[in-house]
């Protein structure tokens, strides 16, 4: 059956919408921090940059970056503690199967295969991946946005080294990753009381509070 711009807005209507609030809101933030930045270097008596340059700054990237890898870090624990461990009455999780919840014994097992393996993993494993280059380019264009704000001080530069291993790196860090667990686990407690129809995010209107597991169908 032939593909319409009607069943293709249908079919991919929700992965369309994300894309479009994540350029809408990456456009938002580049124009914002422009100014933002600009002002700062006017402040310290610097000429302003222009909108592609700042687009290249460790300002701009690290900003991207530095949140991408902590909500990408999020949903790698949900798939990897969500093999092991469960919540009662939570959407998002298994029911039970008798094991201790404190057993961590992640299904990485080899399969018939190593291709049989990697297909069984394929998402934890894509998730980590892009958790690890994520984290690394925050790391990078981090260390850029760190000596772009110490020539605003005149400062002298550290190296990215030197960040990665200083207070500044983490406590930035730390920041971005408390929101995310927060977020993933506050959400995990309400789906056992509260529901919203016709969500997948939500167990049924009719199921009840132990219900484990249970998204609309």
């Amino acid at each position: 059956m032939p593909h319409t711009p009607n069943s293709v807005l249908r079919d991919n209507g929700l992965s369309i919408a994300f894309g479009v609030l994540f350029l809408g809101a990456i456009a938002a933030q580049s124009i914002t921090g422009l100014i933002s930045y600009n002002g700062d270097r006017a402040a310290a008596g610097l000429s302003p940059l222009s909108y592609p340059s700042f687009l290249a700054s460790g300002t701009f990237l690290d900003g991207v970056f530095s949140n991408c890898q902590a909500a990408i870090l999020q949903l790698t624990v949900l798939i990897l503690f969500g093999t092991v461990l469960r919540q009662r009455g939570a959407a998002h999780s298994r029911e039970s199967d008798g094991r201790p919840a404190y057993a961590f014994r992640f299904n990485l097992r080899l399969q018939e295969s190593f291709t049989g393996w990697l297909y069984c993993n394929s998402l934890s494993l894509a998730f980590i991946g892009t958790f690890l280059l994520f984290f690394a380019l925050h790391v990078v264009f981090g260390s850029w946005s760190n000596n772009e704000q110490r020539l605003l001080r005149h400062l002298s530069p550290m190296t990215t080294d030197e960040y990665f291993w200083s207070s500044t790196f983490w406590f930035s860090v730390m920041q971005t990753w408390e929101a995310e667990f927060f977020a993933m686990g506050f959400y995990l407690i309400l789906s056992i009381f509260l529901r919203q129809i016709d969500s997948p995010e939500s167990k049924t209107v009719s199921a009840g509070n132990d219900a484990t597991g249970e998204t609309y169908h």
